[in-house]
């Protein structure tokens, strides 16, 4: 599957944020998942989508049983 990369600029505040959500999803996960694995959670929860399959990063991120 060809994939396309989108880099996107953020403020040093959602960057925290997001490492701040990134510990948090250590105790559901079993691991700290990467930036991009956060950001695709939050796309999934905003377009309505799952995107388990289609944007796998390929390292493998356990899908989170709750969210």
């Amino acid at each position: 599957m060809s994939r396309a990369q989108l880099n996107v600029r953020v403020s040093a505040l959602l960057e925290q944020a997001i490492d701040k959500k990134r510990i948090e999803l250590n105790e559901k996960l079993g691991m700290i998942p990467s930036r991009s694995d956060v950001v695709r959670f939050a796309l999934e929860a905003y377009l309505g989508m799952d995107l388990a399959e289609s944007e796998s990063d390929g390292r493998r991120t356990p899908r989170m049983a709750k969210r």
